[in-house]
């Protein structure tokens, strides 16, 4: 039986930074993913920008009326933002009105009921989930205010824990359940990706 991730032509990632778009990468290549079929939509990198968020708000859009436009060919999309000191819900709020700023303002989700568009929003930032998934095994205690960012790290480290949460994710803890998962924000991503019907 053919699965629609055999079908899927192409999944684009719209993030902050290359830390999130490695994780996301890793992620879908772990639930079978071909890694060529994974395009990036010209995320920061490196790159000083100002406000990455500001930036995510601003290209969500086009992203999503390009691949609106080339639906036949089986598109994903998944955009990552970090809530930072904002809420789950407001982040998701200012996606929403940037695609259909009617439809945000009255707090509702403009993506249609069969678009592959998952969006997930690291709270506080992608940090958080890190320290969770590589502590989850011995119990340690994270929340979602906190800010486990370590500005020690090279962008080679960083980049390696990035892959490594990813698989650990994968791999380990979405296969025990969502719902056992106490972070909501990476319970709200894991929900997500049952949009994308992987």
């Amino acid at each position: 039986m053919t699965t629609s991730r055999d079908d899927l032509s192409e999944v684009t990632i719209l993030c902050e930074d290359i830390d999130q778009e490695r994780f996301i990468r890793q992620y879908l290549i772990c639930r079978g993913l071909e890694d060529h079929k994974i395009k990036d939509y010209g995320n920061p990198k490196g790159r000083l920008i100002e406000n990455n968020n500001a930036l995510i708000v601003k290209d969500y859009p086009a992203l999503i009326k390009s691949s609106r436009s080339r639906k036949y060919r089986n598109i994903a999309v998944v955009v990552m933002i970090d809530a930072d000191e904002d809420s789950l819900d407001d982040r998701k709020r200012s996606l929403n009105i940037a695609l259909d700023e009617t439809a945000g303002n009255l707090n509702k989700d403009p993506r249609l009921p069969d678009e592959k568009v998952a969006i997930f929003v690291p709270a506080r930032n992608i940090e958080t989930w890190f320290y969770y998934i590589n502590s989850y095994r011995s119990g340690q205690e994270c929340n979602e205010s906190t800010d486990y960012k370590d500005k020690t790290m090279t962008a080679k480290e960083r980049i390696q824990l990035a892959k490594k949460s990813a698989k650990i994710l994968a791999l380990e803890i979405c296969p025990q359940g969502v719902d056992r998962i106490p972070l909501t924000s990476l319970r709200y991503a894991c929900k997500e990706l049952q949009r994308l019907k992987l």
